[in-house]
């Protein structure tokens, strides 16, 4: 493997600013200040007090400020916080995103955030690219490293992971999936397309270490995506222009077997009732109704009715 691989990453360098002027100010200030009382002759005791503080301050420093570390080798990822470390192997990693305390790391099994590297809440609601961003990114690259895209050179389709900021990305590719083939149940003068919940609603699956959320790629860019955890697809969609061309197809067989490959029996997805075309969709590549029902979050909460799809190589239950 290449350098990428072997990194090490601290806290930003206006946090290591503030924190070693923390450290100095500790180191110089507080015992040039126990000198001088010691030296007056009174209040011994403060003295050694103020001596006590320095130790804590400085202890505090390199513990909070220099000691927590993000590390990456060939094998796996540590995450090293204040007093605790963390390990998750490349194939196990399912998110990788900016969280509320760092820098989200996780598996189906457990998450950790990274504290060396933070995203402010007024940078995640403004949609600014950060530092953060950058290492999640970077971080990403590597496990494309052990879990490659899915590419077809004679289709031109590939199939990737979505990362953490492209929750704008998403948006705009269900917006554009969903319009013209939902006029009939949102009609747009009375039920405007709610783009910041659409949003916010992918910026936390992004975030979220049990969803998977990926992107079918062309030459020219994104036409398609599909999230789904382990046994549910939540959302599917190609744009308008480039329908009926297999690339719906692709991806649902693709969230499936993966669903399938995480030992599932049957997978299973919720579509509009009156999404008649959907419906068909689905009964062509052998999706059949469970008789579940329920309604959609977003007016005029349309009912949704679920689907399931057998895995055609589980073990059949015995009697």
């Amino acid at each position: 493997m290449s350098d990428q691989t072997r990194r090490v990453w601290r806290a930003g360098p206006v946090t290591l600013i503030l924190v070693s002027a923390f450290a100095l100010a500790a180191a110089v200030i507080i015992p040039v200040l126990a000198y001088l009382i010691y030296r007056n002759g009174s209040a011994l005791w403060l003295s050694a007090l103020l001596i006590m503080l320095t130790a804590l301050a400085l202890l505090y420093a390199w513990r909070f400020g220099f000691h927590p570390q993000l590390r990456i080798t060939d094998s796996d990822i540590e995450v090293i916080n204040p007093f605790r470390r963390h390990s998750f192997q490349w194939d196990d990693i399912s998110v990788i995103a900016p969280g509320e305390n760092g820098l989200l790391i996780g598996s189906e099994d457990e998450a950790v955030e990274a504290w060396c590297v933070q995203k402010s809440n007024f940078a995640s609601r403004r949609g600014r690219l950060t530092r953060a961003d950058r290492i999640a990114n970077q971080l990403l690259d590597v496990v494309e490293l052990y879990d490659p895209p899915l590419e077809n050179e004679e289709t031109g389709i590939r199939i990737r992971r979505a990362r953490p900021d492209e929750s704008g990305l998403l948006t705009r590719l269900e917006r554009a999936a969903s319009e013209g083939a939902l006029a009939h149940v949102f009609t747009p003068e009375q039920y405007p397309y709610p783009t910041a919940s659409i949003t916010r609603r992918w910026r936390d699956l992004l975030g979220d270490r049990r969803m998977h959320a990926y992107l079918l790629e062309l030459a020219d860019g994104p036409v398609g995506y599909v999230a789904f955890n382990a046994h549910t697809v939540h959302h599917l969609g190609v744009v308008p222009d480039q329908t009926r061309r297999g690339y719906g197809s692709a991806l649902l067989e693709f969230a499936c077997l993966e669903i399938y490959a995480g030992g599932a029996r049957e997978a299973y997805c919720w579509v509009l009732t009156d999404n008649h075309a959907a419906r068909a969709f689905y009964r062509a590549l052998g999706w059949t109704e469970t008789g579940e029902r329920r309604h959609l979050e977003y007016p005029p909460h349309p009912q949704c009715l679920q689907l399931m799809r057998t895995n055609p190589h589980a073990p059949r239950r015995s009697l």
